[in-house]
């Protein structure tokens, strides 16, 4: 199961569809609620447990064709992958976590500058612009993902990453953790905040680091290099079973 991040679509995950498909594996691509729509309004009433409900639903239809499902999931969609690996272990064989949001760059997130202010930003602003951040801005053009949200879902996603990381200690399936140097939304903090609050095995912890590549690590320079350690973790879960 590909679930994609805050603002985005599945096409940010699109490239790894095909060679998991190549490998006989279903796949699912769940738009989770809110986006894809004509503009960002349609995040309006939104708010993250909608969210984590979203991908349960996608993760039940997925379970009735495979025994165990492999969750990749991007920013968000980690967070989403993670609340899902804590409320329905015995369902995942394992993550696979790519820029995780559990300290993010944003002076509104927890633990940062800003964050005793966003009730008064949240009451002065309407909105929150989102921008691309691909070190490559010409891969930037195909992207169909909002350029801005509305506050309160905003809101929501930065207090997303607070109660996920609280049940980190829940989690205790395989994850492979993908995290750029380059990228600018989430800090790099995050990655040692992950593996020291997940219960996996320290042997089935895996951190592999990208040096050039924005948030969008899919799809930006790194992009088939992500690919290809993606695909090279799925096998090996494969080759287990």
């Amino acid at each position: 199961m590909l679930l994609h991040g805050f603002t985005g679509n599945p096409e940010t995950l699109g490239p790894l569809a095909a060679p998991l498909r190549a490998l006989g594996l279903p796949v699912a691509m769940p738009l989770l609620r809110g986006h894809g729509g004509p503009s960002p309004e349609a995040l309006g009433a939104v708010r993250w447990p909608d969210w984590v409900a979203d991908g349960a639903a996608a993760l039940e239809q997925l379970s009735a064709q495979a025994e165990q499902v492999i969750i990749v999931g991007h920013s968000m969609g980690a967070l989403v992958a993670l609340q899902l690996a804590a409320d329905h272990g015995a369902s995942i064989d394992s993550l696979v976590l790519v820029a995780t949001p559990i300290q993010l760059a944003s002076p509104l997130a927890p633990g940062r500058p800003l964050q005793r202010l966003r009730p008064l930003v949240q009451r002065l602003l309407r909105r929150w612009p989102i921008p691309k951040t691909y070190r490559d801005p010409s891969l930037a053009i195909h992207d169909s993902s909002y350029d801005w949200s509305p506050m309160a879902p905003l809101i929501s996603f930065l207090e997303f990453g607070a109660h996920t990381r609280a049940r980190l200690g829940e989690v205790s399936c395989p994850a492979l953790i993908l995290q750029s140097h380059a990228d600018p939304v989430v800090l790099d903090a995050s990655v040692p905040l992950l593996c020291a609050g997940l219960a996996t095995p320290a042997a089935e912890k895996r951190v592999v680091w990208f040096e050039r590549s924005g948030h969008e690590l899919v799809l930006d320079l790194e992009g088939p290099a992500v690919v290809a350690t993606v695909m090279e973790f799925v096998g090996e879960r494969l080759k287990r079973d």
